[in-house]
């Protein structure tokens, strides 16, 4: 069982990563998905511009704000400054 699950993650780590988004599909994430795309691509200064206006954006309604903290979207933030 073990070796399975070795097996499995061997594999997952020789995946590519993931393209960064683009502008558009950025524009389009939720809270959870925006701090993700900035977490993960954080260090593309394009798509780290979209994602902190998306959050911008989404944190206008209050109703977002404990979602973005809860996201991490604050760390991701600043890690990407």
């Amino acid at each position: 069982s073990s070796g399975g699950s070795g097996s499995g993650s061997g594999s997952a780590a020789h995946v590519p990563a993931a393209a960064p988004p683009s502008d558009a599909e950025v524009r389009a994430m939720g809270v959870a998905a925006a701090a993700a795309a900035l977490r993960a691509h954080g260090s593309v200064s394009r798509v780290a511009l979209a994602a902190c206006e998306r959050l911008a954006d989404l944190c206008a309604e209050a109703e977002n704000r404990q979602a973005a903290a809860n996201a991490g979207a604050i760390e991701a933030i600043v890690a990407a400054m």
